[in-house]
């Protein structure tokens, strides 16, 4: 059964993401252009650096043609920001990026971007995995579409990086030099961070840069355990920030200039800091539930509205399709500005961080999270993950609706939330978040605490509380 998550359709490559199933999806997601019945404008699609990623674009562009929608295939791996940005650019029927994120190599995926740029929403979605299937998959070969014209060519990355030249301030970036790491994690993030600031006082090194389809055997996940390579680079160089966009480069990750890492809430309120104070822009701040207080605690200083969501990138969306987010953020790297593309950009998320740190005056990174710390105090962040079989669940579910907690480590609870998971929120503004993965059986578990020792305290009685 083909089942889009909260970004896209994910398989193991050779098991569920196999050259039928890419049909099946490729032909559900043209009929879904086709029966909006408006004259067909073309897509773009693209792909990262997993493994044959160029034949299954190709395989996806040979059902799209065949059913009379031009496409522009990318020529390399390109990130996924770059695809969001053409469909809007040229003013297409959507983008189609293979990719499976930061999933594990043996992992391929598909995301559908619209029109605008933006990741599909479940009103979408839906429609692919009833389509799928639904009707004979159509095909014909690229040299044929190409002979009739069906194949545009399009510049893919030169908009895109004009764009993001555009919008970052390189007067500001200008201001000092800093020593910059960047991490690709072997994805489609490649260089470019380190190409956008050539004509900048910074120095900067990329590490992990080149094409790796299997990722050297670790996930292309922006987390610690992944990011030994990149602490080690920022200590060896002496840096003042770790800059790391995950495999398809649309997530941020970033470390401070003793390796230490900084969570993506901590990096979206310095943008927001910098856009308020150095910029004069304005709106709310719009966050996933299992982002950190620090944010709640930056938007009352400034009488700025929270918006609190679902986990899923899909769900900040709107709210930076009308504007009203200034930023939007979520715990796993996703990072949104306000007048950019309505998605995730770990390119543009990079530079903005540190167009933020230098338009603020920080020396280098940890000086910034000392800052935070100081204003908005010293909260610490864990998450595990682990398995959990239904009956787990369940039972963990009925004992939270007929006796719930009252207290978590001497903390009283003073609300709960249970529109996504359960949360239980403390006076003392820790926190507590158990998340069920709705496609694999999976538990994660968040936490907030006063220090790293109290947060781990909290995973491990959210832990204990499914045995």
């Amino acid at each position: 059964m083909i089942k889009f998550g909260t970004d896209g359709w994910r398989a193991v490559i050779a098991d569920g993401f196999t050259f039928e199933n890419v049909r099946i999806v490729s032909q559900a997601i043209a009929d879904y252009v086709l029966r909006r019945g408006a004259q067909p404008q073309g897509m773009v699609i693209g792909y990262d650096n997993r493994f044959q990623g160029e034949t299954f674009a190709s395989i996806v562009a040979e059902v799209i043609v065949a059913n009379g929608i031009p496409v522009c295939l990318a020529g390399e791996p390109l990130p996924t920001p770059v695809i969001s940005f053409a469909a809007r650019h040229y003013g297409l029927d959507g983008g189609i990026m293979i990719t499976a994120s930061h999933n594990p190599a043996e992992y391929s995926g598909i995301k559908f971007k619209t029109p605008d740029g933006a990741s599909a929403d479940p009103s979408i979605t839906s429609q692919f995995e009833q389509l799928a299937g639904a009707s004979p998959v159509r095909r014909v070969d690229l040299g044929t579409a190409r002979r009739n014209d069906m194949v545009m060519d399009l510049a893919l990355t030169k908009p895109y990086f004009s764009w993001i030249s555009n919008f970052i301030d390189r007067k500001v970036l200008g201001r000092t030099a800093y020593t910059v790491v960047v991490d690709s994690m072997y994805g489609v993030g490649k260089r470019y961070i380190e190409e956008m600031l050539k004509d900048s006082p910074h120095t900067v090194a990329t590490v992990r840069g080149e094409r790796n389809p299997s990722f050297c055997g670790i996930a292309p996940e922006p987390i610690p355990a992944n990011l030994t390579a990149c602490a080690e680079a920022v200590r060896e160089r002496h840096a003042d920030v770790g800059l790391v966009t995950d495999g398809d480069a649309d997530r941020i990750g970033a470390l401070d200039n003793n390796g230490g890492y900084i969570i993506t809430p901590k990096i979206a309120t310095l943008i927001a800091l910098h856009l308020i104070k150095n910029r004069g822009w304005k709106g709310s701040f719009v966050k996933t539930l299992s982002c950190s207080v620090v944010i709640d605690r930056f938007a009352r200083e400034f009488n700025m509205p929270v918006i609190e969501k679902a986990v899923g990138f899909k769900n900040i969306v709107p709210y930076l399709m009308s504007h009203e987010a200034l930023v939007g953020t979520e715990e796993s790297g996703g990072l949104g500005i306000q007048n950019h593309i309505p998605e995730r950009d770990g390119i543009l998320g990079s530079l903005l961080f540190l167009e933020a740190l230098v338009g603020l005056g920080f020396k280098h990174a940890a000086e910034a999270m000392a800052f935070l710390d100081k204003n908005y105090g010293a909260l610490r962040y864990h998450r595990v993950d682990r398995h959990v079989d239904s009956a787990q669940k369940d039972a963990f579910m009925r004992r939270v609706a007929s006796a719930p907690p009252t207290e978590l480590l001497g903390s009283r609870v003073a609300n709960i939330k249970t529109f996504d998971g359960v949360k239980f929120e403390c006076a003392d503004d820790s926190w507590l978040l158990l998340r069920f993965s709705g496609t694999e059986p999976l538990v994660r578990v968040y936490a907030e605490g006063p220090s790293q020792e109290h947060a781990e305290a909290l995973t491990k009685l959210g832990e204990a509380m499914l045995a």
